[in-house]
């Protein structure tokens, strides 16, 4: 079985442009949720925790603004996946972005050894932006073990309402 089977939950997001100093997407503090199953499959699931909550009981009914920053703070998508070297490619077949079904996703391999075990870190490759310059996304994993408790842990607290 390969390492990467299993869930695993973000630990820190990166982001470089033009090898600059890292910043922190979503003000440093997202969560996210990654899992690559033995039949290939895999989903990757992130938010910001400083998503505005919806006034209403369903995102769709929401002013148009909570939409709009509902969605500018998540990012989900799910497909195959197969592995290629030191890569790991993901096949988009469902994602919030339209743009990335049926686009392939190369993410780099490293692994990090830690106190706790091994980390994982997937990288995109270096893309240019729409403004010419050259971006890296390195996302840190963390694997949650099998009936470890640790299944809600890091979760953002939920908002209900009634209205």
């Amino acid at each position: 079985m390969h390492e990467l089977i299993g869930t695993w939950r973000l630990v820190e997001w990166t982001f470089t442009v033009n090898d600059s100093r890292p910043t922190h997407p979503w003000g440093g503090d997202p969560v996210g949720l990654l899992t690559y199953s033995e039949d290939g499959r895999m989903s990757a699931s992130l938010m910001s925790i400083g998503r505005p909550p919806a006034p209403t009981r369903t995102l769709s009914a929401a002013p148009i603004d909570i939409r709009a920053a509902a969605a500018a703070g998540y990012l989900s998508y799910a497909g195959a996946y197969t592995l290629e070297g030191d890569d790991v490619l993901h096949h988009i077949e469902l994602s919030l972005m339209p743009n990335w079904v049926g686009r392939t996703e190369r993410r780099h391999i490293e692994w990090l050894t830690t106190t706790e075990g091994r980390d994982l870190i997937l990288s995109t490759p270096p893309t240019r932006t729409d403004g010419g310059r050259t971006a890296v996304n390195r996302l840190r994993w963390k694997k949650i073990p099998i009936g470890s408790g640790d299944e809600g842990a890091g979760k953002p607290q939920t908002h209900s309402n009634d209205r």
